[in-house]
């Protein structure tokens, strides 16, 4: 039996943990259910994190370095606040239960631990850093911290930049409202922290830390490996080439005129500007893949569970201990054509649902577009409440 001191010592463990005792059944839709699945989320993710590091220890590579182990100890982390994020940013916009759900699928997504965990690749501090310079744009008001985040985030990866219309648009004021300090707090921060951390490795000659510094050539996967000449040639050569402009602005514009008309779109919008470059380029290294998952999962989890399927078997197939050993950075000879087989074929389905899922983007926002604009800017109540199936970045069902 316990004493007083006993008791004392329980409560206090409980509230530290925050852990109320359940009772029966029909306090599930209570805050006591709440707790509990955001337990579930935190669970898994911890334990995932907990096996990746075991595999990291185990089956380090015989020639890596301690900042091998602390780059995959780094994107490991990078991943489970990822998780955490988008349950807290789900919560306030679907049930718990699929907040919960998506947050868990996120979590223990093959490519995420092919990423991380095997290569320790910056992307996934990167993305993570990103979702939480946007989560305090959007949901918490603080356009100063965002752009310290989002500038971080791009000095790690600048491919992050390509995010950066959309979070300026989020805070570009409304029409009506003459207040512009979101928009002067979050530029002037995100100007401040890009300058900081590229100055000195432009005036020193600092070699870039970049997971991709070191490439040449297109990535070994994509569709236009599947031509007959090169992939430097022709059309792909294009889109590589000069066209790249191109690309980039198929993949701003749209998602910046949909956040304009839907400022509850925001999350789903920065996942379309990350998905759409991947989608229309004809040749991308394998690390390129994990960029649309985590904002994936904060607009369709059902498009973005099928695509962290079909992308992680391309991972697990080409870039772990056992693949064929195609760059996961890139790095592929033009003139070349990497190996064929299942890596190949991974690679080109998950081409075609990158396709298929930004057509449905596409065709969201060519639809909301045509309604009046969202009344509040910024409040996460400002999505709507009964979105049309069309809306295959945010449907209501999102699991």
């Amino acid at each position: 039996m316990l004493d007083e001191a006993g008791y004392r010592g329980v409560r206090w463990v409980g509230n530290a943990l925050d852990c109320r005792l359940m009772g029966t059944f029909e306090r599930f839709t209570t805050k006591t259910h709440f707790n509990s699945l955001k337990r579930l989320v935190v669970l898994a993710g911890l334990a995932v994190l907990a096996v990746k590091l075991a595999v990291t220890a185990i089956w380090a590579p015989p020639a890596g370095s301690p900042l091998d182990l602390l780059a995959r100890l780094a994107a490991s982390v990078a991943d489970l606040g990822a998780v955490l994020l988008v349950f807290e940013v789900l919560r306030s916009r679907r049930p718990a239960t699929r907040a919960a759900r998506s947050s868990v699928l996120l979590a223990v997504s093959p490519a995420l631990f092919v990423a991380s965990g095997i290569h320790g690749d910056p992307a996934g501090v990167a993305v993570a850093l990103l979702l939480l310079g946007m989560y305090l744009l959007v949901d918490r008001e603080a356009p100063l911290a965002a752009g310290i985040a989002v500038g971080v985030a791009a000095r790690v990866d600048p491919l992050v930049l390509v995010a950066a219309p959309v979070a300026l648009a989020v805070a570009f004021p409304r029409r009506g409202s003459p207040d512009d300090r979101a928009l002067q707090h979050f530029g002037g921060a995100l100007v401040a922290a890009l300058l900081a951390g590229w100055a000195p490795a432009l005036a020193w000659g600092w070699r870039s830390q970049q997971a991709g510094a070191e490439s040449d050539g297109p990535g070994g996967l994509g569709p236009g490996w599947l031509l007959a000449r090169p992939v430097d040639e022709g059309l792909s050569g294009f889109l590589l080439g000069p066209g790249r402009l191109l690309v980039l602005a198929a993949a701003v514009l749209p998602a910046v005129l949909w956040v304009r008309r839907r400022p509850g779109r925001a999350y789903a919008a920065v996942g379309l500007a990350l998905l759409a470059p991947l989608a229309l380029s004809p040749a991308w290294s394998p690390r390129e893949l994990v960029w649309p998952l985590v904002f994936g999962y904060l607009g369709d989890a059902r498009w973005a569970s099928i695509y962290a399927a079909v992308a992680g078997a391309a991972l697990l197939w080409t870039s772990a201990w056992w693949g064929p050993g195609l760059p996961w950075d890139g790095g592929v000879a033009a003139g070349a054509v990497p190996a064929a087989g299942g890596g190949a074929a991974f690679g080109l389905a998950a081409w075609a649902v990158l396709v298929v899922w930004l057509g449905f983007g596409w065709r969201t926002v060519a639809v909301e577009s045509r309604r009046p604009r969202d009344r509040d800017p910024s409040s996460p109540a400002a999505e709507p409440a009964a979105p049309t199936p069309a809306q295959a970045l945010a449907p209501p069902g999102g699991s």
